[in-house]
């Protein structure tokens, strides 16, 4: 089929006397097309195409409702319209949401500036680190950031597992002074053990268990609402933009700790924030933290372990000393998954802590531990089994022999 326009130019090309050929070269058409329409006396009529509905036309104003609510998801909006009855592909849904998503992404908001000791965020940070034999090992930067004065604490571990979270909650506690009102999370299984349902029975009751502990109130952040939580997200990108260049090596774990602290102390908390335009150092006095419950949420369960003669514990291939009066009872070790282990005695009693070394087979120990051990191995020593004494004839009394004598003398009378 041909256009009216190309119809009339076959028409007068001919009438200029150019040939069928020519005429095909022209203007692009096969010779037996124009060889054809040359025949007609009339332009070719064009019949009004019908209007044909598409699959997903029927879901459009859900889906423009959907996104201005800010679920710009294509994977959560196809789920829910699919359920509606929607038969169509994934591809055209992204499509039809491709030009209007970047409308609502760059949609103007309100800044939401929060009131002193109302609310901290939490999130963990994935990092990589190259190991000596070569290979890359996962390091995990689990980040608290007030949400007032825009205090960090940043604590890198081995794991994000809920152990390791509670930890790392408390020593931001300690760090920072106190606990706020509430802290916001987003979905994380350690956190929001059913994100479909509403109330406490959405959250992990472990997890529950430990904000009664320390009285603060749980928040989840809204799905699909990414500033809620704008703060502790940009946390993570300045971890990573302005801590994590300049780290070029470290021993171990404890090490990489330690400058994460530095870092903490002398450029993140003493910056000028540029949103704020003040010290976060300066202004956390404003906050006003509730105190921390000074009693341990032990979460965890404490690796037993027996301490030998040489007053000397294992934990995964390493040696670790404790006081020698521990010779023969049980202690407890607690990993903190951050590059140090807690010892404690079977009461629950703080013994000694450890920094975890990167190798294995390392012993390590304190020479106050020993003092006073000498003294001890010279004292008396109770028996450890019963006493033989062997059996011994009877003792004879040593007498005079005058006694003898009279006896001899004596007269016996019947």
């Amino acid at each position: 089929m041909i256009t009216m326009e190309e119809y009339y130019m076959i028409k007068g090309l001919k009438n200029k006397g150019m040939s069928i050929i020519q005429i095909s070269r022209e203007i692009g058409v096969d010779r037996k097309t124009v060889s054809n329409w040359l025949k007609h006396n009339e332009p070719p009529a064009y019949r009004k195409r019908r209007f044909r509905q598409g699959k997903l036309d029927p879901f459009k104003d859900y889906i423009l409702e959907r996104m201005n609510e800010g679920c710009v998801n294509a994977a959560v909006i196809f789920d829910e319209i699919a359920a509606d009855g929607y038969q169509g592909k994934m591809t055209i849904l992204r499509e039809f949401m491709k030009p209007y998503r970047e409308k609502v992404l760059a949609k103007a908001s309100i800044r939401y500036e929060t009131p002193p000791g109302k609310q901290a965020q939490v999130d963990w940070g994935e990092f990589v680190v190259t190991m000596p034999d070569g290979k890359l090992k996962k390091l995990y930067a689990f980040i608290m950031v007030l949400g007032h004065s825009r205090n960090y604490y940043l604590e890198f571990t081995e794991n994000s597992k809920f152990d390791t979270l509670i930890g790392c909650h408390e020593r931001a506690f300690a760090y920072l002074g106190g606990v706020t009102e509430s802290i916001l999370y987003d979905n994380m299984k350690t956190v929001v053990a059913h994100s479909h349902k509403t109330g406490n029975d959405k959250w992990n009751q472990r997890f529950l268990r430990f904000t009664e502990h320390h009285h603060f109130i749980p928040v989840r952040h809204r799905p699909y609402l990414p500033r809620s939580k704008g703060k502790v997200e940009r946390g993570v990108q300045y971890v990573r933009s302005n801590f994590w260049p300049r780290i070029k090596s470290f021993s171990d774990l404890a090490e990489l700790n330690d400058q994460a602290r530095l870092w903490l102390d002398t450029k993140c908390n003493t910056r000028l924030h540029q949103t704020i335009h003040k010290i976060p150092r300066d202004i956390l006095k404003e906050e006003q933290l509730k105190p921390m419950n000074t009693e341990p949420f032990l979460a965890v369960d404490l690796v037993s372990r027996k301490v030998m003669n040489d007053c000397m514990i294992s934990y995964q291939s390493n040696y670790y000393s404790v006081p020698f009066r521990f010779v023969g009872h049980r202690v407890g070790v607690r990993d903190l998954r951050n590059g140090t282990i807690e010892i404690y005695d079977e009461t629950g009693t703080f013994i000694e802590g450890y920094r975890k070394p990167a190798q294995k087979h390392q012993v390590q120990k304190m020479k106050r531990h020993f003092e006073g051990l000498n003294s001890q191995n010279h004292k008396a020593k109770a028996r450890k089994a019963p006493l033989m004494i062997p059996e011994q004839s009877p003792k004879v009394h040593q007498r005079p022999l005058a006694v003898y004598d009279s006896l001899v003398s004596e007269v016996v009378t019947w």
